[in-house]
């Protein structure tokens, strides 16, 4: 299920969009047999992006399952305020992740703690430039740091060339940034449970 604003069409065979008010909630039948959510994930990632197109969209975790569509109609009625206010938070929004790495291998503990205060103060300028931000939990060496920022879309290249900008005034690392991205970052679903 990923809701949408109203405009929201079936975007893939054998989907089917559950409306409440001005929202859609994109679903398609699921097998009453055990499921692994893992094997449809380029399907689920290729219906994101296909909404994403049109529009901001609130991902759900795959594989949630409501048992019927009244039962999904009357979870939206219920959290029909959040979804809304999501979506429009959402809207002409899009993420960036931003992964810093040490330019040197091999380098000492002392070395890597100083790199790692470098990328520290780089993301911290970078935050200014964002709407939100999210840490990405301990990243794994070589990174040094790996964040999430919510942009305004029309801000990207803007955003690029200060990413750019760190990378020139920090040397001694590199930086990847990756996107635009369906905000996944930002968005938790409350589902009752």
């Amino acid at each position: 299920m990923t809701v949408a604003h109203d405009d929201v069409a079936p975007p893939a065979p054998g989907s089917l969009v559950i409306r409440v008010r001005e929202l859609g909630a994109v679903t398609r039948a699921a097998p009453a047999v055990a499921y692994d959510p893992a094997a449809d994930t380029g399907e689920y990632e290729a219906l994101l992006e296909a909404l994403f197109a049109r529009g901001a969209v609130l991902p759900a975790p795959p594989g949630l399952v409501f048992r019927t569509a009244d039962t999904l109609r009357a979870w939206m009625e219920q959290n029909y305020v959040g979804l809304a206010e999501g979506v429009s938070f959402l809207s002409g929004r899009c993420e960036a992740r931003v992964h810093v790495r040490a330019a040197g291998h091999g380098l000492t503990t002392e070395e890597i703690e100083a790199a790692k205060l470098e990328a520290i103060d780089a993301i911290r300028t970078l935050r200014h430039g964002a709407i939100a931000t999210v840490t990405l939990g301990e990243p794994e060496l070589p990174a040094l740091v790996s964040v999430a920022f919510l942009l305004k879309a029309s801000e990207w290249n803007t955003f690029s060339e200060s990413v750019r900008e760190q990378e020139q005034r920090y040397t001694q690392l590199r930086f990847e940034q990756t996107g635009p991205w369906i905000p996944h970052d930002f968005v938790r679903l409350d589902l009752g449970v």
